[in-house]
């Protein structure tokens, strides 16, 4: 009989140009582990991967305390160490290993074979997990999952969304390490992540959240206002959390809805600073809307803008005209909150030219900040069907990487876009961008808090350190100034 359940976030301690400047707790887990525990059974989390634990240490732990299931839930990122936890799990304690995530979701069959895993929850997990747990770990009957059965996958069915989000317990934060020890740019600690919605109606072809192997689907839903203010007067009652970042995709698609959150927290007095860390259309925000987030406590947003070149985002199926977002912005800098322009290199058609007016685009619109990224295939994606169908992979993606999105290697070619000139465009943008007075009085007066000041400093040292830097100057100058304030340290659970 099951009644002890891991779940585990692994440690890609082999992985280079990840963000280290912000980390979140893995909140897909904590709400399985939230899920079971209301129905009685006993969860712990090991989030190896803000706690810097490889696999071994993970290991002691499995041994020690000895488990009945043990769940890990991988990413791109963190496929490699997950998979070989798995098997390691599997062949030497001969526990129940369960997969999941967006890197499970997407590439099921391959995540089966390399983990040795007996089944993969394919999607949206809370209700599949509760099932599975109940039926000793056996997948017969339980719609959305695959497991191998003679080398072969089976695939369970499709199992329906999750209609009602208010019926889901929240996250198990308490399970979590400190919420301390993650990072992120905070203006007040500690800092909560949440998700107020689920699933994205759009069809952008780079993103996973718009993928036909999305975890939470096509299709958008929401948790009520009440519920959501609920969860953000929890965090601040229970944890002492001072800062809410908001990780939806699409916060503002129901602006009604956006707009009675703000509402119920201006009625409060809410006094929980809150960040749209993962960005807001253009499209679908009013100039009132702007002014309403900041009155109810909305310090910072990003704007998903992907390219200046009007003619790439209708390849990339963005739906969004660049109009649109210069008035965004202008809004949200009249309102006095901080903006970020999330941008994207290496999409589909690009060349020199399309990639100099995004960041044409990016100094005339004027965000306080733009985060520029060069595209990394997610597999899944349609992005990544076009890369191999119409151009080449030069190393394999699909089985996970050991680099991010801010490590200066870029892993495909497709056209013209190629990685040397994602690279010479990123750098180009970070110094055209970045390198003028203004901008650089700008982020100081932004950057109000000690904590925002140290993650200001941490994330641009990365940005640096990856992308401008040559390798002989990565131990110099940046290294000798500023490399001490972020010494990686093991943090002991």
């Amino acid at each position: 009989m099951i009644n002890k359940i891991f779940f585990i976030n692994p440690y890609p301690h082999y992985a280079r140009g990840t963000n280290e400047a912000t980390v979140y707790p893995p909140l897909g887990i904590a709400y399985l582990a939230g899920m079971l525990e209301k129905h009685g059974y006993e969860c712990k989390i090991i989030d190896a991967n803000i706690l810097r634990m490889h696999n071994d240490d993970v290991l002691k732990i499995i041994e020690q305390e000895d488990p009945d299931v043990v769940c890990i839930s991988i990413n791109v990122s963190t496929a490699i160490a997950g998979n070989s936890l798995a098997r390691e799990v599997k062949e030497r304690f001969n526990k129940k290993v369960i997969m999941g995530g967006v890197q499970a979701s997407s590439v099921t069959e391959r995540t089966l074979k390399n983990s040795l895993a007996d089944a993969v929850i394919i999607g949206e997990s809370e209700q599949t997990i509760l099932e599975l747990v109940k039926n000793d770990c056996s997948p017969n009957g339980i719609l959305g999952l695959a497991y191998l059965e003679n080398d072969n996958v089976v695939y369970t069915g499709k199992r329906a969304l999750i209609e009602n989000l208010d019926e889901l317990p929240w996250p198990a934060y308490h399970l979590l390490p400190q919420l301390k020890l993650y990072k992120c740019r905070a203006r007040k600690f500690p800092v909560a992540p949440i998700f107020t919605t689920r699933g994205c109606p759009y069809q952008c072809i780079f993103c996973s959240s718009s993928s036909k192997k999305s975890v939470f689907g096509p299709r958008f839903r929401v948790r009520s206002p009440e519920n959501v203010v609920a969860e953000i007067e929890y965090l601040a009652e229970e944890f002492g959390v001072k800062q809410v970042d908001i990780l939806d995709d699409n916060f503002t698609l129901d602006m009604k809805r956006a707009e009675k959150i703000c509402n119920i927290l201006i009625e409060r007095k809410n006094k929980v600073l809150i960040n749209l860390q993962n960005g807001v259309r253009a499209d679908r925000l009013t100039r009132e809307l702007v002014f309403k987030l900041k009155k109810a406590g909305v310090f910072k947003a990003g704007i998903g803008i992907e390219s200046g070149d009007q003619q790439i985002l209708k390849i990339a199926k963005k739906a969004l005209d660049l109009n649109q977002v210069r008035n965004a912005i202008k809004w949200f800098r009249e309102a006095g909150i901080v903006v970020y322009g999330f941008f994207i290199f290496g999409l589909p058609g690009e060349n020199e030219e399309t990639m100099q007016r995004t960041i044409d685009f990016a100094i005339e619109s004027n965000p306080h900040i733009a985060n520029f990224n060069g595209c990394l295939p997610l597999p899944g994606t349609e992005m990544y069907d076009i890369v191999e169908k119409e151009g080449k992979f030069l190393n394999p993606i699909i089985d996970g990487v050991e680099v991010g999105y801010q490590a200066g290697t870029y892993l495909y070619q497709i056209g013209d876009v190629n990685p040397a000139l994602i690279n010479k465009y990123l750098k180009k943008a970070f110094r055209e961008f970045y390198f003028r007075p203004s901008k650089i009085i700008e982020i100081a007066k932004i950057s109000l808090s000690p904590g925002e000041i140290k993650w200001t400093f941490k994330a641009g040292y990365l940005i640096v350190k990856n992308l401008l830097a040559k390798k002989s100057e990565n131990k110099g100058i940046f290294s000798k100034y500023f490399g001490a304030l972020f010494k990686k340290t093991k943090v002991v659970a």
